[in-house]
């Protein structure tokens, strides 16, 4: 049986984190020591990582709407840049998926407390924000996030599984999984981007 995935679904690129309202902050007792405020707050190490792609990049991008099929080729490009005291890096992207205009607009960081990537994605084909968590391999080559997601037309709870490998200095990978109820995993997106001279 050919499985089709819905048109709303959205294409991925890379992901984002914006901090939570409303959460407590410590009083002045906790506060770190001298010295000790920078391992707290970052930036650091996973900072170091997320710089692999911020720059201006050339996309090849692939897109499935039905896993048995072969995919629809397209070209956009992204533009990321530090922000917020090099915290995080936004991406913005522009090109054109399935005969449609497309931007996107991404974030991402390093959760120092939770010690984790996180990130937050909004496009022009729907009114999500979706937030991915993950981590990295041991050289932080390739980072796996997830993210929930609901179908606005089945209304069905899915998740996004994206992987990015990190090729070298001029070139990475990023690709999108829709993952059903029961674990399957269906390709949905897969971009290459390559660092403009």
């Amino acid at each position: 049986m050919t499985r089709t995935l819905p048109k709303t679904l959205p294409i991925l690129l890379l992901v984002l984190w914006l901090p939570l309202p409303g959460l407590a902050l410590p009083n002045s007792q906790d506060e770190p020591a001298e010295g000790e405020a920078s391992e707290v707050s970052g930036p650091g190490d996973p900072q170091n990582h997320l710089a692999a792609t911020v720059g201006e990049w050339d996309m090849a991008i692939r897109v499935w709407t039905n896993p048995n099929s072969e995919p629809a080729e397209t070209r956009g490009t992204a533009s990321a840049r530090w922000i917020l005291g090099d915290h995080f890096v936004e991406t913005r992207l522009e090109g054109e998926v399935l005969d449609t205009a497309f931007e996107a607009l991404r974030i991402e960081g390093y959760d120092v407390s939770a010690e984790r990537f996180v990130s937050t994605w909004r496009d022009s084909r729907g009114t999500y924000t979706l937030v991915f968590n993950g981590r990295c391999d041991a050289t932080c080559a390739i980072r796996t996030m997830t993210a929930d997601f609901t179908d606005p037309v089945s209304k069905t709870e899915l998740s996004i599984k994206s992987v990015t490998t990190i090729i070298s200095n001029d070139s990475y990978r990023y690709e999108s999984y829709i993952v059903t109820p029961n674990g399957t995993e269906i390709k949905n997106m897969e971009f290459d981007a390559t660092r403009r001279p």
